[in-house]
């Protein structure tokens, strides 16, 4: 038992004595500098790399953007123009990479030569006698570990070049790499993007008069006559709104589908061709609820993500109005009624369509066209006013409220009291509202009073008035006096 306690006490000194020592530095692993690094002679090159212990030079550059730590260099001078896949594999996080060209303290990044997210793969093409350096790169300091670094070569696509151009027919779905993918020198452009250069290309020939969808999960898509390369349509690659091509084809007319992004961005792609689904237009009008006091915006829609680019717009009062990208149709109905939109419109890929709306013109205007009081009175006199109201639209319950300005505390108008009837609606008929008031000793202090009344449709809520500015009317009693010490009388 003593013997057991002593080679545990030695044990736990010589781990706490190892715990402070100095630590021990690793050795450089293979290739860790610029200017040792590991000579790549011929492809298909793969090789098990062990990056522990690797260091970071003060002229390393940033791969990808990123600082990392520790790096492992490999150089490769291409024989011939080329393509190379070049891919590291580990049991860890990482190490990503980078590919340049140039001499040390000048490095130039290789387009899409880069890999800092799994899959750690990129391709990138190579040209003849140009020596590239591939940085492998670990995250974290002292992560390294075994790492399997592959470059092969990659055979272009086979319908990288125009004359190339593989057939499709509707209702294909086709799928291809970018990255094996080159500019050809005179091929047309995108012009929804110039700078997508990698490109391959499809040929299409419709039997039958058809629009034809292109759907693109990634890639510049353009669509061109072959007879003349005119291009009919452009897609970019996730920068907008259209998630598709369309154009209108003619039975044995071929169009050459190019799809196509640049270099840093290219990657796997996939389109498939299908028939464009036809145009369902319709019309809204806004607000929902308008007057014949409202301009109402009328807004058509092709049911499609394209818009109209021309067209007409009927108001169904018998107006109409063009369709002009980028302007408001604008309309103001002359009577209370339900209209029927319609609009009759053409998308730039040449589809039109005919489809319809509707709008609810009614107008609810109530107005106080007359008010008076008393021009004097005294304190404790109870004397009688009357607000006239006009309707000339529909049926209302209308509320008439009479308030004295400034008579509630903070200089709020006080309510003195409301009366609600149903007018019926009258081109030149007239409806009076009956209110008593009695003049108090305050009123005498000041010596003048200020009312207010307002007239509400409180069926409809507030803001259903289409002229609120006419509900209200002020009049003023400009003398009050003193009560001539009798009971109030009521006149």
């Amino acid at each position: 038992m003593r013997l057991s306690k002593r080679i545990l006490a030695s044990a736990f000194a010589a781990a706490v004595l190892a715990a402070f020592a100095p630590a021990v530095a690793l050795a450089a692993p293979a290739g860790d500098d610029f200017d040792t690094a590991i000579d790549v002679t011929a492809l298909p090159f793969q090789s098990a790399i062990d990056t522990t212990g690797a260091t970071k030079a003060t002229d390393d550059p940033n791969a990808c953007n990123h600082w990392g730590e520790g790096s492992v260099w490999l150089r490769y001078t291409a024989p011939a123009d080329g393509i190379v896949r070049l891919r590291t594999q580990s049991t860890r996080f990482g190490p990503f990479f980078g590919v340049f060209t140039g001499e040390r303290g000048a490095l130039t990044p290789v387009q899409g030569a880069c890999a800092s997210s799994t899959p750690y793969d990129d391709t990138f093409r190579v040209q003849a006698g140009v020596t590239y350096h591939v940085m492998v790169v670990e995250y974290y300091q002292g992560s390294g570990g075994p790492v399997s670094v592959s470059l092969l070569p990659i055979d272009p696509a086979p319908n990288d070049a125009l004359a190339a151009a593989a057939p499709v027919e509707l209702s294909d779905r086709v799928e291809g790499d970018l990255r094996r993918a080159s500019a050809e020198p005179g091929e047309p452009a995108a012009s929804c993007d110039t700078g997508a250069t990698q490109s391959v290309w499809y040929r299409y020939t419709p039997s039958q008069a058809k629009f034809v969808r292109l759907l693109s999960g990634r890639g510049v898509v353009s669509v061109h006559r072959a007879s003349d390369l005119s291009e009919l349509d452009c897609k970019p690659t996730g920068r907008d709104i259209y998630p598709d091509a369309v154009f209108a084809a003619t039975p044995g007319e071929s169009y050459l589908i190019r799809v196509a992004d640049s270099p840093e961005d290219a990657g796997t792609f996939f389109v498939e061709v299908g028939e464009a689904a036809p145009l369902k237009p319709y019309v809204s009008a806004h607000p929902n609820n308008p007057t014949v006091f409202t301009d109402v915006t009328l807004q058509p829609y092709t049911g499609d993500p394209r818009p109209f680019v021309s067209g007409t717009v009927h108001f169904g009062d018998g107006g109409s109005a063009p369709i002009v990208p980028g302007e408001q149709i604008r309309h103001r109905y002359a009577a209370d009624g339900e209209y029927t939109l319609s609009v009759t419109g053409s998308t730039k890929d040449g589809r039109t369509g005919t489809g319809s709306g509707t709008v609810k013109v009614e107008t609810h205007d109530v107005a106080v066209t007359a008010f008076t009081v008393p021009a004097s009175a005294r304190a404790g006199q109870t004397r009688s006013f009357t607000a006239t109201v006009a309707n000339t639209r529909h049926d209302e319950n209308v509320r008439v409220t009479l308030y004295k300005v400034g008579g509630a505390p903070g200089g709020y108008d006080l309510e003195i009291g409301h009366t609600t009837q149903w007018v019926a609606a009258s081109a030149s008929g007239r409806t009076g509202f009956p209110f008593a008031y009695t003049y108090s000793a305050e009123d005498a202090a000041k010596g003048t009073v200020e009312f207010r009344v307002e007239a509400t449709m409180p069926d409809r809520g507030w803001g259903s008035d289409a002229k609120p500015d006419d509900n209200q009317a002020r009049a003023t009693t400009t003398s009050v006096r003193k009560a001539a010490g009798t009971n109030a009388v009521a006149d």
